[in-house]
C-alpha cells in the first residue's frame, strides 16, 4: 500500500515526536533512550516521519532489546542514530535488508519477526524527504541505523 502522507510538509517538533515514541515504547515495557537535541523544527510530513521513526525503533528493540537514539543537528542536516545492543547483521546483508520482504530470520511468527517491510518503508520515507538510512554494525555489539535528513538552505530574504 502507499505511504500515505497526503498532508503538506510543515514544521515538526522532532524532540516532541521522539519523546512521544519513547513514552509509547516504555508503556510496552521497551527501553528507549533519547540523547541530544534538535536545535530547530524539521520541515516534513509528520505522519510519514513518525512512521519512519517508529519502524526504526521497532526494529531496534525487536532485535536489539533496547535502543538509544542519538540526535545530532546542524544547519545542513538532522541526523538520528538508532543504536541497539543486538547481534548486528551479517555484513553482506546490510543493504539487502532494505529490499521488500527480505528477512534475516525465517520464521513466520510475529513474535520473532515482521513481514520484511519496515526498513523498506523507513528508507522510502527518508528518501522522500531528501535523506537516507544507512546501517552499520557497531564495533563491540549491535547495529547502528543512521537516518539523515537534510535541512533546506535558508531562503534569501528579498528587500
Amino acid at each position: 500500500r502507499g505511504l500515505g502522507g497526503n498532508e503538506p510538509a510543515r514544521e515538526i517538533d522532532v524532540m516532541a515526536l521522539l519523546e512521544s515514541l519513547q513514552s509509547d515504547n516504555e508503556a510496552m515495557g521497551r527501553q528507549v533512550t533519547v540523547a541530544g537535541r534538535a536545535s530547530a523544527p524539521y520541515v516534513g510530513v509528520v505522519s510519514l516521519l513518525k512512521r519512519c521513526l517508529s519502524n526504526l525503533v521497532d526494529n531496534a528493540v525487536l532485535y536489539g532489546e533496547r535502543v538509544t537514539i542519538q540526535v545530532e543537528d546542524s544547519a545542513q542536516c538532522l541526523t538520528l542514530r538508532f543504536l541497539d545492543e543486538g547481534p548486528g547483521i551479517p555484513p553482506d546483508q546490510l543493504e539487502a535488508v532494505f529490499e521488500p520482504f527480505h528477512r534475516l530470520e525465517s520464521s513466520r511468527s510475529r513474535a520473532t519477526g515482521g513481514t520484511g517491510l519496515g526498513l523498506t518503508i523507513a528508507r522510502n520515507i527518508a528518501q522522500a524527504h531528501g535523506g537516507d538510512i544507512t546501517l552499520r554494525n557497531r564495533p563491540d555489539r549491535g547495529l547502528e541505523a543512521v537516518l539523515t535528513l537534510p535541512r533546506p538552505p535558508l531562503r534569501q530574504q528579498s528587500r
